[in-house]
């Protein structure tokens, strides 16, 4: 048997082993590109499908990501009869309607319609804004505030406070604070017993995105740090594919 039958035989017996395990991982790989290019669209078009502003509202998904319900959960509604969204508090967020106004250092106690404005609070900072939602102005200790916020009124439009050293009222403007003794029982905002569980499972949606889970999956990373490394795999597969099609390609092209 000449050298050039023998070389000729290898070339053949390898031809036939890389076939199936070209086809084999071809037919993984293109799930993989399939994934990458489904969410690679998506990613580039985040902004003309809108998936930086839509939430995840699947309680599965939400759970795997280890995002809880709010521990602190509040409805006030508006004390008038104007047509104004009702006002929540989720945590150290404030909500109007459906729409995150406000995110403060702690969790936030009361808020309220008062006049032309909103005005929320927490144990030691009373928060100002428009009747927009937009902050105005933020009050603490060295802007002459009582300490130790506990409870918010709103009587005739004036803004009453309960705290640790008694009761206050401010002036028209919110700008200055007397300690006073009411002529009769201020009734003390209390956020309504039943808070809409919509509400709950959208505030919880807040944290979350589409865009967000079309990276991670894109990356791998949804599925955790093994799953980063195993993309990596998919990777590897598809050079193997090119390689090895490239390979057989050049083997069985015909002689000029």
């Amino acid at each position: 048997m000449t050298k050039t039958s023998r070389r000729n035989r290898f070339r053949l017996k390898l031809l036939r082993a890389l076939r199936p395990w070209h086809r084999r991982l071809g037919l993984a790989s293109a799930l993989f590109i399939l994934l990458l290019v489904f969410t690679g669209v998506a990613i580039n078009h985040s902004d003309d499908f809108g998936l930086d502003q839509t939430p995840v509202t699947q309680s599965w998904l939400l759970d795997y990501y280890g995002i809880p319900a709010p521990a602190h959960v509040a409805q006030f509604s508006a004390l008038d009869k104007r047509n104004l969204p009702a006002l929540y508090i989720t945590d150290n967020l404030l909500w109007q309607g459906k729409q995150v106004i406000f995110e403060g250092p702690q969790t936030l106690i009361s808020a309220s319609y008062a006049a032309n404005m909103l005005v929320a609070m927490d144990n030691n900072q009373l928060y100002l804004f428009d009747s927009a939602g937009h902050l105005q102005e933020t009050q603490n200790s060295s802007t002459g505030l009582p300490a130790g916020l506990l409870a918010l009124a709103v009587v005739d439009g004036r803004v009453w406070l309960k705290t640790d050293s008694g009761v206050y009222q401010a002036d028209e403007q919110l700008i200055d604070w007397q300690p006073t003794v009411p002529l009769k029982p201020l009734s003390w905002l209390m956020p309504n017993p039943q808070v809409n569980a919509e509400f709950i499972q959208h505030a919880r949606s807040a944290h979350l995105n589409w865009q967000r889970v079309m990276l991670d999956l894109h990356s791998g990373r949804l599925f955790g740090a093994l799953t980063v490394w195993l993309w990596d795999l998919f990777a590897l597969a598809l050079l193997l594919v090119s390689l090895s099609g490239f390979w057989i390609w050049l083997r069985q092209k015909p002689p000029r």
